[in-house]
């Protein structure tokens, strides 16, 4: 099937702003059509559908919110599991002692699960009360939930949605089972000890300082702290261990991505946690329980138009960097300047270049780029301005990636799958084309905060997972959600660093219905940066977590197994 975004496309350019005038423009997807210059009206209608679907977040938070007075101080007691662990992760839990951070286990192997099963036996011995924190609202309403329907307690999330006078009213941190971020629990709570936390940071031995100032009154048994790699530094989460370590409260870490080679970080964890432990994909016990990991290289042609358009950007890019080290130097590093007009028009064009061929020409419709003099003037090369060009690719070559990507998913066998990219116009555009094509019911659409609000990328996650078989996202999987698990995973583009790659990857690791092979597709442009690119973060990935796959060229249905890492 072919893909025809655009019958016409006009770009005005102002002093002040630049306006995109989109005129009958058509997708043709089979039987499914979707204009084009509907895809802000389409987009509005897709945020109305999840505010009012059973997926609304407001309605969930509502719902998991105390809605009367609690007393008394409360304790739970966690008596049935509704899930099993498998065996690698029961030896995990037989390694968990003292304050513990469990480190190096990717996500999609169920730290969440090893820390409900950890709550349930210390809840057997006698009930306790539990501070469960998150980094995000979504994700604690995703704990929250969890909470209820897999360790069957009564869990609340307290956020912001209630006001602390209300949260004061209802006496909500009698309860005893909590999720809730490091800002609200800090607020309300442990404000008064601000100063003594800081000075705290500042010392060799933080809990003994804290213990000899009085701070030795915790209110919580357990502390679980979900994504604790971002609690080091100056951060209201780690004064929150900090103050449950002082108190003789026992802290459960979790972190897929906790980087122990960073010294300053892993000296801050040492002072809080007096175990730490690092498990990987490699690990024995965890490669018997996991499919075997494979990443599926697709190449794709660019377009001849396309290709000119890409080449033409990086030759303009690399005439200005020719000035730049002619005038400050053959060191100056002018992706990291801002100083420099030269600097910034020379990144600014790499990027429109890089972003051209990883997601598409009609992601770049609302770059500020191509307002450059240098792009909107006739190049001898091309014997048109490279703008000029840019709106004929866009006619022909919308997004050169888009025919690969529907043959992979209508060729799979599949029952849940996600699609990784990283620009949000052209997760949008895709998400959209794909809810042409199969019903908003089926496909859920998650990307930044730029166009969705958390609530609104909460709703798209549950819709994902209780109904949409296809989820199109950009990366916000690290912005603190939690993404749920698929059986087949295509990435439009290569992930930028190691954490994108480890948290892509982990979506499809656990081992639903004994699946023996996690795969996941990879589309790069031939002759492109983008094969460079992929290997570099692989190779970092290896180094950084130990986290390696086979590697798999596919070339119209034959496959060559080449090597387990891409080092």
């Amino acid at each position: 099937m072919s893909l025809y975004f655009l019958r016409t496309l006009i770009l005005v350019a102002s002093s002040y702003m630049w306006v995109v005038i989109l005129q009958l423009g058509i997708v043709a997807l089979g039987s499914s059509f979707i204009r084009l210059d509907l895809v802000d009206s389409l987009w509005r209608s897709y945020l109305g559908y999840l505010e009012g679907s059973p997926y609304s977040i407001s309605k969930l938070i509502r719902s998991l919110s105390p809605r009367y007075t609690i007393h008394k101080t409360e304790y739970v007691r966690i008596e049935r599991l509704s899930y099993t662990l498998y065996s690698f992760q029961e030896k995990i839990l037989e390694r968990i002692m003292g304050d513990t951070l469990v480190v190096g286990l990717p996500t999609g192997l169920g730290k969440t699960y090893i820390a409900g099963a950890f709550l349930s036996r210390m809840s057997i011995e006698k009930p306790i009360r539990v501070l469960f924190l998150v980094p995000s609202v979504p994700l604690g309403v995703q704990q929250t939930l969890f909470a209820r329907e897999k360790l069957n307690i009564d869990a609340y999330f307290i956020s912001g949605e209630l006001s602390r006078d209300r949260r004061v009213k209802l006496k909500v941190w009698n309860a005893g089972f909590v999720v809730c971020t490091p800002q609200t629990f800090f607020n309300d709570i442990l404000s008064d000890y601000r100063g003594i936390l800081i000075d705290a940071r500042r010392v060799e031995d933080p809990i003994k300082f804290l213990r000899d100032n009085g701070l030795n009154d915790f209110p919580y048994d357990i502390v679980v702290a979900d994504e604790c790699q971002r609690y080091i530094g100056l951060t209201d989460g780690y004064s929150i261990l900090l103050a449950a370590k002082a108190s003789g409260s026992r802290i459960l870490a979790l972190s897929a991505t906790p980087l122990l080679h960073d010294p300053v970080r892993y000296g801050e964890l040492r002072k809080v946690f007096d175990n730490i432990q690092v498990f990987t994909v490699e690990d024995s016990e965890i490669r018997k329980s996991i499919p075997k990991r494979i990443l599926k290289i697709v190449e794709v042609d660019l377009p001849s138009r396309v290709k000119l358009l890409y080449d033409t950007l990086i030759g303009i890019a690399n005439d200005i960097i020719r000035e730049v080290k002619e005038s400050y130097g053959a060191t100056h590093d002018y992706m990291k300047c801002s100083e420099h007009e030269e600097c910034r028009k020379a990144k600014s064009l790499k990027i429109l270049a890089f972003r051209l061929v990883e997601d598409g020409a009609s992601s770049l419709i609302h770059y500020q780029t191509w307002r450059l003099p240098e792009i909107k003037v006739r190049s001898p090369s091309i014997d048109v301005s490279p703008y000029r060009l840019f709106l004929d690719v866009l006619k022909e070559s919308p997004n050169h990636k888009f025919d690969a990507l529907l043959a992979i998913l209508s060729r799979s066998k599949y029952e849940k799958a996600i699609v990784f990219v990283e620009s949000i116009e052209a997760a949008r555009q895709i998400g959209l084309a794909f809810q042409n094509m199969y019903g908003m019911d089926d496909v859920a659409i998650l990307v930044g905060k730029e166009l969705m609000d958390l609530a609104q990328q909460t709703a798209a996650l549950i819709h994902f997972k209780r109904r949409a078989k296809i989820l199109v996202a950009t990366s916000v999987a690290e912005e603190g959600l939690d993404i749920p698990s698929a059986d087949l995973e295509v990435w439009v583009d290569p992930p930028s660093n190691p954490r994108k790659w480890i948290q892509r990857f982990g979506r499809i690791l656990r081992q639903h219905g004994g699946k023996r092979e996690a795969v996941t597709y990879a589309i790069i442009s031939r002759g492109t940066h983008e094969r460079a690119k992929l290997n570099s973060i692989s190779r970092k990935t290896v180094r950084y977590y130990g986290f390696t796959q086979i590697i798999v060229e596919e070339d119209i249905g034959k496959q060559k197994y080449l090597t387990e890492d891409m080092t």
